[in-house]
């Protein structure tokens, strides 16, 4: 979607009945993501607050790992899409799916620029892409990595949340369950890595393109949710999704905090 202020009456319906009534039904729903064990998992403050044995291979540990399930971000997307019926949902999920290829437009570079993010970094360039420039200034090969079972169940079952329940549970795991929570996870890894040596801005530009960029996709799904909100049925597929996606987060954040704070995992060599 693009950063511009989005026209939430056209996304919603002006002829939708209970508009108000679906909006703090949305809002409700957003705000109990925020207060889920995901959202304040003890891994992430303990990343925010620098308490983990070695932090340095901590955040390797994550970036390792955190990719098999982030580099298949533009696919759980384009699942989203394919089982919205509203066309104006869809459209504006495929705006968010242009700047995850690294396609923005000018006002987009211009609110990001005010940000600190330089054009060069990122224009044309898919976000996954991003993500491996992150890792390789941490000194993680991504290509050597195997994938552990934990990484894949997470992302296979999301997809199948998005792929195989109803439209309103993939709104809900993909909007509230996730790009809802983007910023507040992000803001201790970012405190994380801002702690560490020898990083660039432009090496670690994936983090705050996504608490720039996602308060805007976050607001999108939101109105997309208020919609599917005007149901009972909609709204338990909404919050059921929701608390799907964020479950399986608080079991990866739990493996990550376990292999954190577990003195033989910190000798691998990553």
């Amino acid at each position: 979607m693009t950063i511009q202020s989005i026209n939430q009456e056209e996304i919603i319906g002006v002829n939708s009945i209970n508009t108000n009534s679906s909006e703090l039904f949305v809002m409700g729903l957003a705000e109990e993501s925020l207060r889920h064990r995901a959202v304040r998992h003890p891994y992430l403050k303990a990343l925010a607050e620098a308490t983990l044995p070695d932090m340095a291979w901590s955040l390797r540990d994550f970036a390792c790992h955190y990719y098999g399930y982030s580099a298949h971000f533009p696919r759980y997307l384009t699942t989203v899409i394919s089982r919205l019926e509203n066309p104006i949902h869809r459209k504006a999920l495929l705006e968010n799916l242009m700047e995850e290829s690294g396609v923005y437009d000018d006002g987009e570079f211009a609110v990001l620029a005010a940000q600190g993010i330089e054009r060069e970094w990122i224009d044309g360039i898919p976000h996954p892409l991003l993500f491996e420039r992150f890792s390789d200034a941490l000194g993680v090969d991504l290509e050597l990595t195997a994938e552990h079972d934990q990484v894949v169940c997470w992302r296979e079952l999301f997809l199948q949340i998005l792929a195989f329940g109803s439209p309103a549970e993939a709104v809900g795991a993909f909007g509230l369950g996730t790009e809802n929570i983007v910023r507040v996870i992000y803001e201790p890894l970012v405190a994380a890595i801002n702690r560490l040596q020898g990083l660039s801005p432009r090496d670690t530009v994936f983090f705050l393109l996504h608490t720039t960029v996602d308060d805007h996709h976050q607001a999108t799904l939101q109105a997309i949710s208020t919609d599917f909100a005007q149901s009972q049925s909609g709204r338990l597929g909404l919050r059921r999704g929701m608390l799907k996606s964020l479950q399986l987060r608080t079991a990866f954040w739990d493996w990550l905090y376990e292999r954190a704070m577990n003195p033989d995992c910190a000798q691998e060599v990553i």
